[in-house]
């Protein structure tokens, strides 16, 4: 017992040392626990940079290679129709001084960039030197960068404009392409003017003309007549997959590659794919009591499209002989041949017309490229046949 005691009495400093040491380093620990927590995490940034682990004073160093290489990977782009176009961020200059004072604390602040007249000028160039002279008089540039700016001080990085919204609504109104269809029965121009000003051709889907007109109650006739007014304006777009029956015989308004025939009970209709993002218009204009125009209106196009007539085979006639014995020498526009054994008499009576195939072709020439004919129609122009009659007397 008395060895107990006096190990105990030896080592009670020892274990009061150690008792001391143990409550330090946990009253330490509790301390900057409290300390730590207690004390808010700075949420400052600048866009997507994050500025709150670093002090104001190194706000500058940090900002600057960032915001760079930002401007380096960033994907900008301006969009119409199938074409794009970078937009080289590197014209804007990073105002680092204005980003610095406007920063507040504990938020997400805008980056300042700066655009000089002549980079201005620059950029609108590059993002111009494609288009025509009438979509870049109808582009609202101060719409469009004031956009772009907005979004390069939140240091976006990705965006994509569409130009048709920086444009004037009035050219979504350009004419396309136009025909003036003539010799039209009277009642059928007084049927379809009476209803109908316009349509439309919806974007990106397939129209049928029988749908799209449905609530006119049109006839067959009036609605081929519109149809074989869109089949030959529509060449001259990038519309695809059509869908449609030929008149056998064409009516005397039909023309070449205005052959369309709908026969709504029947099925027949005239119908198309419209790949673009942009709707189109058919405008109808009385023009005398036999004659309509037809107008094709959209924005315009980038691609050219134009409507290639190519003469494909020649369709020989066939060459018809009936016997007459009343033919002599003294019938009209006889034509005699005398052979050793025989004379022939011939008349023409029908004289014989070659037919044809003629190819109604798009040529589509891209941007910068070379163009490219795809044969969209075909018709035949059937020969007429020459018909002869003949007499032949044998000699002696």
């Amino acid at each position: 017992m008395k060895s107990i005691s006096l190990y105990l009495k030896r080592n009670l400093y020892f274990i009061l040392s150690i008792f001391a040491l143990f409550s330090t380093v946990v009253l330490a620990v509790v301390l900057l626990l409290v300390l730590d927590l207690s004390r808010d995490v700075s949420k400052t940034s600048v866009g997507f940079i994050y500025l709150g682990a670093s002090e104001v004073s190194d706000y500058e160093s940090v900002l600057a290679p960032r915001i760079a290489q930002w401007q380096d990977t960033a994907d900008y782009t301006l969009t119409y129709q199938e074409y794009e176009w970078q937009i080289d961020l590197t014209h804007f200059e990073f105002d680092l001084n204005q980003t610095l004072t406007e920063i507040k604390e504990n938020q997400n602040n805008d980056a300042y960039f700066t655009l000089s007249e002549v980079n201005r000028d620059l950029l609108i160039s590059e993002l111009t030197e494609d288009l025509t002279p009438l979509i870049i008089s109808s582009f609202d540039e101060d719409s469009f960068l004031s956009e772009l700016e907005n979004d390069l001080r939140v240091l976006k990085n990705r965006k994509s404009y569409e130009l048709k919204d920086y444009l004037d609504a009035e050219i979504a109104s350009t004419t396309i392409d136009q025909v003036d269809m003539d010799d039209i029965p009277v009642d059928i121009v007084s049927e379809i003017s009476s209803v109908l000003s316009e349509f439309v051709i919806s974007a990106q889907s397939r129209f049928y003309l029988i749908e799209a007109l449905d609530t006119y109650s049109l006839s067959n006739e009036a609605l081929s007549v519109i149809a074989s007014a869109l089949q030959y304006m529509t060449v001259k777009t990038p519309v695809e997959g059509y869908i449609y029956q030929e008149f056998d015989e064409r009516p005397i308004w039909s023309g070449l590659g205005m052959s369309a025939r709908v026969l709504a009970l029947n099925g027949y209709d005239f119908s198309f794919f419209n790949p673009r993002q942009e709707e189109m218009r058919v405008t109808i204009e009385v023009l005398d009591t036999n004659t309509l125009r037809f107008t094709l209106k959209g924005y315009p196009f980038l691609t050219t499209y134009e409507r290639i007539i190519e003469l494909g085979p020649t369709i020989y006639y066939h060459v018809i002989t009936n016997d007459n014995p009343l033919l002599n020498e003294l019938s009209e526009g006889v034509i005699i041949t005398d052979t050793e054994t025989e004379t022939i008499y011939e008349v023409v009576i029908v004289t014989g017309v070659h037919g044809h195939v003629t190819y109604i072709k798009r040529r589509v020439t891209p941007l910068g490229g070379t163009y490219s004919d795809y044969t969209l129609f075909y018709e035949q122009m059937l020969p007429v046949d020459q018909v002869i009659e003949q007499n032949i007397v044998p000699k002696g």
